[in-house]
């Protein structure tokens, strides 16, 4: 009993601190839980109220929905027609692919005829280029020829203007000539008018003699050349004796004798044509003169090619003399010679030399161009042919192979 009394305390007090704990914990528990059941009859009331506020909108949706219903069967019959419809339409597609599948295959064979033909359009790219090439240059020579048309339909335009204009000149002078005649009376001095209604003068600028004077200034001129030619061929033009002293020194010793031949071969030839040809010159002095000029000017450009190319030179200048005869007009007038003589004639020394010649022979025109045209031709040659033997004489001098060398080898010096 004793043992058993403690234990029974704790209990009481146990018990006592539980009815506390439940006194306090409990009445707060019930206090909320009182407070929670008075919010949830609130929400359970404002539910009550949508529920009936649903329940009236859906009272109100019903003739709506039997609306829907009625349409839907309407519907229902239209889905049924397009039934039939499809059915029908699906037998004229089985019917349409069959007529697309032959399609298909002419399709498939047209595809191969355009393929071969796209392959033959290649390979005549080539002509196709070119007759494109031809259309377009066709097509600039049609828009020039139209233009060149308009110009001369312009010009046709203006041209019959002054026809028409010329024509009324023509038929007023007729009728005022008609008119003049007919009131003009007939005597011996109107019919010798009438049978000689122009009076001719003829000026006479000067004679030749013969045929011989007339073709002597072209022979003359061919005489002068072919003996600068020939004794070119025939004097040792590059050789030199002792010390080579300079290339001046070199060209003035063989120059001293080449121009002093020319002077005489030039007076050989008139002296010779005065005394066994019966030549009469109007000016024999300046006859005689300008020969001198020529021949020198001749043996200049003779001196040049000779020296620098030998044998190969003297070719060069008989050729060129050939050129002359067509390209000085000699014998032929210019209007009477060939299509290519205008373009050489005044580029040759002969034109220059017969034209002067004439003057000297027969009288005439001022030989003041042909002077100066030779004067410069032997200043030029000249001065190319000192330049050659200058070039020669360094060469030499310093041991270098010359072009005269090379020639002497072939047999052309």
């Amino acid at each position: 009993m004793s043992k058993a009394a403690p234990v029974l305390v704790q209990g009481i007090q146990s018990t006592e601190k539980g009815a506390d704990a439940l006194k306090t914990q409990g009445t707060e528990s019930l206090v909320q839980g009182a407070k929670q059941l008075d919010q949830g009859l609130g929400q359970l009331v404002q539910g009550s109220f949508r529920l009936d506020q649903g329940v009236q909108g859906m009272n109100q949706q019903v003739p709506n929905l039997l609306q829907g219903i009625q349409k839907l069967s309407l519907g229902s019959k239209d889905l049924k027609a397009g039934t039939g419809t499809l059915k029908a339409g699906s037998q004229t597609l089985a019917g349409g692919m069959d007529t697309f599948s032959k399609g298909l295959g002419d399709l498939e064979s047209g595809a191969k005829q355009l393929a071969e033909g796209t392959g033959t359009l290649t390979g005549k790219n080539g002509e196709i280029l070119s007759g494109m090439n031809q259309l377009d240059g066709g097509a600039v020579q049609l828009a020039d020829g139209a233009l060149k048309l308009h110009d001369g339909s312009k010009a046709l335009g203006d041209g019959l203007e002054e026809v028409k204009a010329g024509t009324e000149t023509l038929k007023g002078g007729l009728e005022d000539g008609a008119k003049t005649v007919k009131e003009t009376p007939m005597n011996q001095k109107t019919e010798d008018m009438f049978a000689a209604p122009v009076n001719t003068t003829e000026k006479q600028m000067t004679t030749v003699e013969n045929n011989g004077h007339a073709m002597a200034p072209y022979m003359m001129s061919v005489a002068l050349w072919v003996g600068c030619i020939a004794f070119s061929l025939m004097y040792p033009l590059t050789k030199y004796h002792g010390k080579l002293k300079s290339g001046f020194a070199w060209w003035a010793s063989k120059a001293s004798v080449l121009y002093l031949v020319a002077i005489s071969q030039a007076v050989v030839m008139i002296g010779l044509l005065h005394f066994f040809d019966g030549f009469e010159p109007v000016q024999m002095t300046k006859t005689i003169a300008f020969a001198c000029l020529a021949s020198v000017a001749f043996m200049s450009v003779m001196y040049f090619f000779t020296n620098t190319f030998g044998k190969v030179g003297s070719f060069l200048m008989l050729i060129f003399m050939v050129i002359q005869l067509a390209g000085s007009v000699g014998t032929y007038p210019l209007e009477l010679s060939g299509s290519f003589v205008p373009y050489l004639h005044d580029w040759v020394p002969f034109t220059y030399t017969v034209e002067a010649f004439r003057s000297t022979i027969a009288g005439g025109e001022s030989i003041r161009n042909a002077v100066i045209f030779l004067i410069v031709l032997w200043l030029v040659f000249t001065g190319l042919t000192i330049l050659e033997f200058q070039i020669r004489a360094v060469k030499i001098k310093k041991g270098k192979p010359i072009l005269e060398s090379w020639l002497e080898k072939k047999g052309l010096a």
